[in-house]
């Protein structure tokens, strides 16, 4: 087993949150906000007299926090990934001291800090309210959630050649786990295969720790998400023996 050197660790965290925070990656987590405040305001407007409806409110945040966590994830990590790809830095990196363990973490706690701290601060900027428990279901559903996709995000990105092959190859995968969550109150079919993905399982804790009724979250959706988990770990683990970070 790799040993984790904490100052390498430290090294590659600080050069991907400075690449994070440029205008090409950023502009994510800014839009899953941008859009709670855009949508919170025109329904608010439509229902001026009313106010907007707690299950309303529900509704964006829910939208919010999935497209947060599936293009800050999955997009940025693969996209990260590729602009090294780019700029010869990446095959630098990977023959100097840093290991692959260490590179792999480095390139995913940055984001998923984000995509949680953003998922945190949608709860207030939309107005839902949640007990003690309600706040533990969803961060922890939320941790989840960001650890799967930022896994898969590093799957793309081993074949992201560049970063506009990233955004190509990672569409399709954005598209399922966004649409078919936002979709499966209106189909029985696209409601089932909601339930078995990180992202329906997110929307529907959201729902109900929003609504403060039953269970906050059971135990079948937490073990659909650790199987998504694990799934995204084996799969990372057999494309990177096979092929390696700079994949051509």
């Amino acid at each position: 087993m790799k040993i984790i050197h904490m100052n390498k660790l430290g090294a590659v965290m600080e050069m991907k949150f400075r690449a994070l925070f440029s205008k090409n990656f950023i502009s994510m987590p800014i839009f899953a906000l941008g859009f709670a405040l855009v949508m919170k305001w025109v329904y608010g407007s439509i229902m001026s007299k009313e106010g907007i409806s707690d299950e309303l409110r529900v509704f964006v945040m829910s939208y919010s926090a999935i497209m947060n966590v599936t293009m800050s994830g999955i997009y940025s990590v693969s996209a990260l990934m590729a602009e090294e790809k780019e700029k010869h830095t990446l095959r630098v990196l990977m023959t100097s001291s840093v290991n692959g363990l260490e590179f792999c973490l480095g390139s995913m706690i940055p984001v998923i800090l984000v995509m949680i701290s953003v998922n945190i601060m949608l709860v207030p900027l939309v107005g839902v309210s949640m007990s003690a428990a309600g706040w533990g279901a969803y961060i922890g559903v939320t941790v989840l959630s960001c650890v799967t996709s930022a896994m898969i995000g590093m799957i793309f990105g081993i074949f992201a050649k560049n970063q506009m092959s990233a955004g190509t190859i990672t569409m399709p995968a954005l598209l399922i786990l966004m649409m078919i969550p936002m979709f499966s109150a209106f189909n029985q079919t696209l409601e089932k295969v909601s339930e078995v993905l990180f992202t329906g399982v997110l929307m529907q804790t959201i729902s109900n720790v929003a609504g403060g009724t039953g269970q906050l979250v059971s135990i079948k959706s937490i073990l659909v998400m650790i199987v998504e988990i694990v799934l995204a770990v084996g799969c990372f683990l057999m494309f990177y023996r096979k092929n390696g970070y700079d994949h051509d």
